[in-house]
């Protein structure tokens, strides 16, 4: 399963949500470039829009907007597009890459399959189908059949492994699809300082003193970016006690080392697995030719906030010295190293909202709820916490919500 086909994937998990557009698998080629997964029904009165955020959100929200004849505007405080869709090209070799943020896509992500195949993106099977995984717990280091591997899930109540896919050369192919369309409507480096919301419409300033005037705004960013935000008049006692701290935020980081040679081959492995440390380990560009590698160390929650209190050079060195045990011999062929940490991102402050059940049963319900003209959306305002599905979902029925007020 290394090069799977988009129609394949959109037969078998077009299950659109309530509201959305479906399009038929029967439908032309041409009928499917034409159309889209969020596509907006119906003639409104054209409204000006901007858009705080230029992640998944915010661009899918943009993208159906202006499709649908509005006039939108969207300020990013990065000086990219994806949000916490980052792919890592440097310091890499030889066009090898790695996913610092979202990368792994289940089969029943509809609306991710979906705009992948919008944009003509091709898919491919995220792990390797060949090759023996490994994993090393309590200082022993076991191996993994192959078929045993992509058999069993990542995590309890998962798909198997050998369901989930990839966008082909890095998943920012499929932000920076949605911003082609909108380049000139982007405004990067940009973050915004205030909102004011008045009876007859919205003025936006940004750090720069640049004030933008609309009907609606949408924010898409994290609640921890969302406090950084001066509203006016103030938010709903919930959204407020969310974006101070009241709705957590999972901690994340991820640790690359690129080696000069795949040594781990004369073992036949393929440098994939698990630790009790714990985390995943990955080969981003296991398919990728030519001698380099690159392995991934994936941690998560309390093991991301120990290892985010080191240096980069400390971390690198920490995960290496572990993976000595795990594929002996890297030490001697480390070649780079570079990690990406979540929490301390300033435009992100986590990887994901990560809510106790206390806090989502208090304040979950109102987390994407519209105040007056300001309308709500991102990963946080979903159900689908930590993937790019969520970040669609939400950033389309936000722009449903706007599309159909008068």
């Amino acid at each position: 399963m290394s090069d799977f086909t988009r129609r394949e994937f959109i037969q078998n998990s077009m299950l659109l949500a309530a509201g959305m557009v479906v399009f038929s698998c029967e439908d032309s080629d041409a009928e499917l470039k034409s159309d889209s997964p969020g596509m907006l029904s119906g003639n409104r009165t054209p409204k000006r829009i901007v858009i705080v955020g230029a992640g998944l959100s915010g661009l899918v929200a943009g993208y159906e907007l202006t499709r649908a004849g509005h006039e939108v505007t969207i300020l990013e405080a990065r000086n990219r597009v994806g949000g916490r869709v980052l792919t890592l090209r440097e310091p890499f070799s030889d066009g090898h890459f790695a996913e610092a943020g979202a990368a792994r896509i289940p089969p029943d992500h509809n609306l991710t399959l979906g705009y992948a195949d919008h944009f003509e993106l091709t898919l491919d099977s995220f792990y390797p189908n060949s090759g023996l995984f490994v994993n090393y717990r309590e200082g022993t280091r076991n191996v993994i059949p192959t078929e045993n591997f992509l058999n069993d899930g990542p995590w309890p109540g998962s798909v198997p492994h050998k369901e989930y896919v990839k966008i082909r050369e890095g998943s920012d192919k499929l932000p920076q699809a949605f911003s082609t369309h909108l380049s000139g409507q982007i405004h990067l480096s940009m973050p915004v300082k205030s909102i004011e919301q008045k009876i007859d419409g919205i003025l936006v300033r940004t750090a720069d003193g640049t004030e933008f005037s609309a009907d609606r705004a949408l924010c898409t960013v994290p609640l921890t970016v969302l406090k950084k935000i001066n509203f006016i008049p103030t938010l709903s006692p919930e959204k407020e006690q969310a974006r101070n701290g009241g709705y957590n935020y999972a901690a994340s980081t991820r640790v690359f080392i690129q080696f000069k040679n795949r040594f781990w081959e004369n073992e036949n492995l393929n440098a994939w697995g698990y630790s009790d440390w714990p985390e995943e380990i990955w080969q981003p560009t296991w398919d990728r030719e030519g001698p380099r590698g690159i392995i991934m160390s994936y941690l998560r929650y309390s093991r991301a906030v120990e290892i985010d209190q080191l240096s980069e050079e400390k971390r690198i060195e920490q995960v290496l010295s572990r993976w000595d045990n795990i594929f002996p011999g890297a030490n001697d062929q480390m070649e780079s190293g570079v990690s990406h940490a979540w929490a301390l991102d300033q435009w992100s402050g986590g990887a994901w909202a990560s809510p106790s059940s206390a806090q989502n049963e208090t304040l979950g319900s109102h987390i994407g709820k519209a105040e007056g003209r300001i309308h709500f959306a991102g990963e946080h305002a979903s159900e689908y916490h930590g993937w790019m599905q969520g970040a669609l979902v939400s950033g389309l029925r936000a722009a449903k919500e706007i599309h159909e007020e008068n």
